[in-house]
Protein backbone atom coordinates (compact mmCIF):
# COMPACT_ATOMS: atom_id res chain seq x y z
CA UNK A 1 0.00 0.00 0.00
CA UNK A 2 1.36 3.09 -0.64
CA UNK A 3 0.26 5.65 2.22
CA UNK A 4 -2.67 5.78 4.23
CA UNK A 5 -4.02 8.32 1.76
CA UNK A 6 -4.35 4.84 -0.38
CA UNK A 7 -6.02 3.41 2.69
CA UNK A 8 -8.04 6.34 2.93
CA UNK A 9 -9.24 6.10 -0.91
CA UNK A 10 -9.90 2.01 -1.19
CA UNK A 11 -12.65 2.96 2.20
CA UNK A 12 -14.25 6.05 0.49
CA UNK A 13 -14.66 3.64 -2.43
CA UNK A 14 -15.40 0.63 -0.57
CA UNK A 15 -17.12 1.73 2.19
CA UNK A 16 -19.12 -0.38 4.99
CA UNK A 17 -22.83 0.67 5.92
CA UNK A 18 -21.48 3.29 8.16
CA UNK A 19 -19.46 5.23 5.08
CA UNK A 20 -21.90 5.36 2.52
CA UNK A 21 -22.12 9.01 2.25
CA UNK A 22 -18.10 9.12 1.03
CA UNK A 23 -18.69 6.86 -1.93
CA UNK A 24 -22.00 8.84 -2.76
CA UNK A 25 -19.29 11.96 -1.83
CA UNK A 26 -17.05 10.33 -4.90
CA UNK A 27 -19.91 9.56 -7.37
CA UNK A 28 -20.93 13.35 -6.87
CA UNK A 29 -17.47 14.65 -7.21
CA UNK A 30 -16.60 12.31 -10.15
CA UNK A 31 -16.55 13.68 -13.41
CA UNK A 32 -17.89 10.64 -15.87
CA UNK A 33 -15.54 10.37 -19.10
CA UNK A 34 -16.55 8.09 -21.95
CA UNK A 35 -14.13 5.10 -22.51
CA UNK A 36 -12.83 4.49 -25.82
CA UNK A 37 -15.59 3.56 -27.88
CA UNK A 38 -17.26 6.83 -26.72
CA UNK A 39 -19.34 5.21 -24.35
CA UNK A 40 -20.33 5.76 -20.39
CA UNK A 41 -20.12 2.21 -19.29
CA UNK A 42 -20.24 0.73 -15.97
CA UNK A 43 -16.89 -0.02 -15.89
CA UNK A 44 -15.80 3.74 -16.98
CA UNK A 45 -18.06 5.48 -14.29
CA UNK A 46 -16.00 3.21 -11.57
CA UNK A 47 -13.10 4.09 -12.76
CA UNK A 48 -13.84 7.89 -12.56
CA UNK A 49 -15.30 7.78 -9.13
CA UNK A 50 -11.64 5.92 -7.93
CA UNK A 51 -10.22 8.88 -9.44
CA UNK A 52 -12.99 11.29 -7.58
CA UNK A 53 -11.77 9.41 -4.16
CA UNK A 54 -8.18 10.66 -4.52
CA UNK A 55 -9.08 14.05 -3.39
CA UNK A 56 -11.53 12.86 -0.96
CA UNK A 57 -8.85 10.62 0.58
CA UNK A 58 -6.32 13.68 0.64
CA UNK A 59 -8.71 16.10 2.58
CA UNK A 60 -9.53 13.05 5.35
CA UNK A 61 -6.01 12.51 5.32
CA UNK A 62 -5.18 16.40 6.28
CA UNK A 63 -8.00 16.98 8.65
CA UNK A 64 -7.58 13.78 11.17
CA UNK A 65 -4.44 12.03 9.90
CA UNK A 66 -3.60 8.57 8.57
CA UNK A 67 -3.90 7.11 12.11
CA UNK A 68 -7.76 8.07 12.32
CA UNK A 69 -9.64 5.52 11.06
CA UNK A 70 -13.40 4.91 9.47
CA UNK A 71 -14.91 5.02 13.07
CA UNK A 72 -13.23 8.93 13.42
CA UNK A 73 -13.30 10.47 10.05
CA UNK A 74 -16.22 8.88 8.59
CA UNK A 75 -19.24 9.96 11.42
CA UNK A 76 -17.47 13.16 11.63
CA UNK A 77 -17.83 13.84 7.33
CA UNK A 78 -21.24 12.83 7.55
CA UNK A 79 -21.98 15.69 10.33
CA UNK A 80 -20.34 18.13 7.79
CA UNK A 81 -22.82 17.17 4.95
CA UNK A 82 -25.68 16.77 7.59
CA UNK A 83 -24.70 20.65 8.55
CA UNK A 84 -24.42 21.24 4.62
CA UNK A 85 -27.93 19.72 3.83
CA UNK A 86 -29.50 21.54 7.12
CA UNK A 87 -28.65 25.18 4.91
CA UNK A 88 -31.23 24.31 2.15
CA UNK A 89 -34.70 25.00 4.79
CA UNK A 90 -37.85 24.45 2.64
CA UNK A 91 -35.72 21.83 0.38
CA UNK A 92 -37.25 18.38 0.20
CA UNK A 93 -34.49 16.44 2.13
CA UNK A 94 -33.16 14.20 -1.18
CA UNK A 95 -32.67 17.45 -2.82
CA UNK A 96 -31.35 18.96 0.18
CA UNK A 97 -28.50 16.34 0.62
CA UNK A 98 -27.30 16.36 -3.08
CA UNK A 99 -26.54 20.11 -2.65
CA UNK A 100 -24.67 18.68 0.47
CA UNK A 101 -22.65 15.95 -2.11
CA UNK A 102 -22.03 18.89 -4.48
CA UNK A 103 -21.36 22.17 -1.90
CA UNK A 104 -18.51 19.70 -0.39
CA UNK A 105 -17.04 18.44 -3.46
CA UNK A 106 -16.34 21.54 -4.98
CA UNK A 107 -15.00 22.58 -1.45
CA UNK A 108 -12.61 19.86 -1.74
CA UNK A 109 -12.12 20.84 -5.81
CA UNK A 110 -10.74 23.91 -4.39
CA UNK A 111 -8.94 23.16 -1.70
CA UNK A 112 -6.10 21.30 -4.34
CA UNK A 113 -6.62 23.78 -6.68
CA UNK A 114 -4.95 26.66 -4.51
CA UNK A 115 -2.74 23.46 -2.61
CA UNK A 116 -0.56 24.30 -6.40
CA UNK A 117 0.58 27.54 -5.06
CA UNK A 118 1.63 26.54 -1.55
CA UNK A 119 5.51 25.77 -1.11
CA UNK A 120 6.85 25.20 2.64
CA UNK A 121 10.36 24.75 1.76
CA UNK A 122 13.21 23.35 4.72
CA UNK A 123 14.35 26.79 5.00
CA UNK A 124 10.74 28.11 5.24
CA UNK A 125 10.45 25.79 8.69
CA UNK A 126 13.27 26.76 9.79
CA UNK A 127 12.19 30.40 10.27
CA UNK A 128 9.22 28.97 11.41
CA UNK A 129 10.75 27.09 14.65
CA UNK A 130 12.95 30.19 15.28
CA UNK A 131 10.18 32.56 14.84
CA UNK A 132 8.22 30.64 17.67
CA UNK A 133 10.67 29.38 20.14
CA UNK A 134 13.13 32.40 20.48
CA UNK A 135 10.09 34.64 22.29
CA UNK A 136 9.49 32.69 25.49
CA UNK A 137 6.71 35.32 26.76
CA UNK A 138 5.02 35.70 23.83
CA UNK A 139 4.35 31.65 22.53
CA UNK A 140 4.21 30.27 26.00
CA UNK A 141 1.36 28.27 24.80
CA UNK A 142 3.63 26.38 22.41
CA UNK A 143 6.67 26.01 24.71
CA UNK A 144 4.53 23.71 27.77
CA UNK A 145 2.83 22.01 24.83
CA UNK A 146 6.58 21.39 23.15
CA UNK A 147 7.59 20.24 26.62
CA UNK A 148 5.04 17.55 26.84
CA UNK A 149 5.85 16.51 23.32
CA UNK A 150 9.10 15.99 24.29
CA UNK A 151 8.39 13.81 27.88
CA UNK A 152 5.93 11.86 26.16
CA UNK A 153 8.45 11.21 22.74
CA UNK A 154 11.18 9.98 25.68
CA UNK A 155 9.08 7.65 27.53
CA UNK A 156 6.73 5.98 24.45
CA UNK A 157 10.26 5.63 22.19
CA UNK A 158 13.70 5.79 23.98
CA UNK A 159 13.29 5.12 27.95
CA UNK A 160 11.62 1.67 27.28
CA UNK A 161 14.98 1.04 25.71
CA UNK A 162 13.30 1.81 21.86
CA UNK A 163 16.11 4.42 20.76
CA UNK A 164 16.44 4.48 17.25
CA UNK A 165 19.96 5.35 15.33
CA UNK A 166 17.95 6.91 12.51
CA UNK A 167 18.06 10.66 13.70
CA UNK A 168 20.80 10.08 16.80
CA UNK A 169 23.73 8.13 15.78
CA UNK A 170 25.11 4.82 15.76
CA UNK A 171 26.28 5.62 19.44
CA UNK A 172 22.62 6.58 20.96
CA UNK A 173 21.95 3.07 22.21
CA UNK A 174 24.36 4.17 25.13
CA UNK A 175 21.93 7.48 26.11
CA UNK A 176 19.48 5.74 29.16
CA UNK A 177 19.07 8.91 30.55
CA UNK A 178 17.46 12.20 30.16
CA UNK A 179 20.03 15.04 30.05
CA UNK A 180 22.70 14.07 27.77
CA UNK A 181 23.03 17.13 25.65
CA UNK A 182 22.98 15.15 22.59
CA UNK A 183 19.42 13.17 23.45
CA UNK A 184 18.00 16.86 24.67
CA UNK A 185 18.96 18.47 20.89
CA UNK A 186 16.92 15.14 19.65
CA UNK A 187 13.72 15.50 21.83
CA UNK A 188 13.71 19.56 21.20
CA UNK A 189 14.40 19.05 17.54
CA UNK A 190 11.08 16.85 16.83
CA UNK A 191 9.25 18.85 19.15
CA UNK A 192 9.61 21.36 17.41
CA UNK A 193 9.08 20.11 14.10
CA UNK A 194 6.22 18.54 14.73
CA UNK A 195 4.65 21.30 16.28
CA UNK A 196 5.39 23.33 13.18
CA UNK A 197 3.98 20.42 10.98
CA UNK A 198 0.70 20.55 13.23
CA UNK A 199 0.56 24.44 12.53
CA UNK A 200 0.56 24.09 8.75
CA UNK A 201 -1.52 21.44 8.12
CA UNK A 202 -3.76 23.02 11.00
CA UNK A 203 -4.45 26.19 9.65
CA UNK A 204 -4.55 24.92 5.76
CA UNK A 205 -7.26 22.54 7.03
CA UNK A 206 -9.35 25.74 8.63
CA UNK A 207 -8.89 27.36 5.19
CA UNK A 208 -5.99 29.68 6.35
CA UNK A 209 -4.32 29.44 3.53
CA UNK A 210 -2.77 33.36 3.96
CA UNK A 211 -0.97 32.63 6.79
CA UNK A 212 -0.36 28.81 7.44
CA UNK A 213 2.50 29.56 10.00
CA UNK A 214 -0.28 31.40 12.29
CA UNK A 215 0.66 30.14 15.74
CA UNK A 216 -2.78 31.28 17.46
CA UNK A 217 -4.00 27.81 15.75
CA UNK A 218 -2.35 25.84 18.50
CA UNK A 219 -4.07 28.49 21.25
CA UNK A 220 -7.33 27.55 19.55
CA UNK A 221 -7.30 24.08 20.18
CA UNK A 222 -5.92 24.20 23.56
CA UNK A 223 -9.14 26.22 24.52
CA UNK A 224 -11.19 23.99 22.58
CA UNK A 225 -9.99 21.22 24.44
CA UNK A 226 -10.38 22.93 27.49
CA UNK A 227 -13.87 23.50 26.91
CA UNK A 228 -14.99 19.67 26.15
CA UNK A 229 -13.01 19.54 29.34
CA UNK A 230 -16.06 21.45 31.27
CA UNK A 231 -14.59 25.15 31.49
CA UNK A 232 -11.60 27.44 31.52
CA UNK A 233 -8.89 26.65 34.68
CA UNK A 234 -5.45 25.36 35.71
CA UNK A 235 -6.47 22.10 35.60
CA UNK A 236 -8.31 21.80 31.66
CA UNK A 237 -5.37 24.35 30.70
CA UNK A 238 -2.56 21.93 31.56
CA UNK A 239 -4.57 18.49 30.17
CA UNK A 240 -4.95 20.47 27.17
CA UNK A 241 -1.22 20.77 26.60
CA UNK A 242 -0.75 17.02 27.00
CA UNK A 243 -3.45 16.28 24.93
CA UNK A 244 -2.39 17.95 22.13
CA UNK A 245 1.13 16.82 22.72
CA UNK A 246 0.28 13.49 22.78
CA UNK A 247 -2.11 13.91 19.36
CA UNK A 248 1.32 15.45 17.68
CA UNK A 249 3.58 13.28 19.07
CA UNK A 250 1.70 9.85 17.90
CA UNK A 251 1.40 11.78 14.55
CA UNK A 252 4.80 12.89 13.76
CA UNK A 253 6.79 11.67 16.41
CA UNK A 254 8.77 9.75 13.83
CA UNK A 255 10.81 11.11 10.82
CA UNK A 256 9.32 8.83 8.33
CA UNK A 257 5.73 10.52 9.67
CA UNK A 258 7.07 14.09 9.64
CA UNK A 259 8.27 13.32 6.37
CA UNK A 260 5.11 11.57 5.17
CA UNK A 261 3.19 14.77 6.22
CA UNK A 262 5.94 16.51 4.43
CA UNK A 263 4.74 15.18 0.75
CA UNK A 264 1.47 15.26 1.59
CA UNK A 265 1.47 18.78 1.58
CA UNK A 266 0.58 18.83 -2.56
CA UNK A 267 -2.92 17.27 -1.52
CA UNK A 268 -3.41 20.78 0.96
CA UNK A 269 -5.47 23.63 0.12
CA UNK A 270 -8.22 26.29 1.60
CA UNK A 271 -11.79 27.00 0.62
CA UNK A 272 -12.38 29.96 -0.92
CA UNK A 273 -14.87 31.02 1.90
CA UNK A 274 -12.29 30.34 4.03
CA UNK A 275 -14.82 28.28 6.32
CA UNK A 276 -13.56 25.76 8.42
CA UNK A 277 -15.60 22.27 8.54
CA UNK A 278 -13.47 20.94 11.73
Amino acid sequence: MRDPVEAIRLYVVHPDRNGLHLRQLAEKLAEFKPDADGLITARSRERNVVEAAEPIARYIYLVWGGRSGPETYAPRMYEILLSLQGRMRGMVPHDAWDYALAAMGEDIRLRLKKAGDITIDPDMETALMHRFFDSLAEHQYLHDVAEKIMELHWHRRHALGAITTEELGQSSEAMELRGDPKIEKHLERLAREGLATYIEQANIGWGKIENVFDPVIVLRDRIEIQLNLGGKNAHTWEESAWRLADLIERRFGTTAARRQARAARAGWGAAESGEAYI
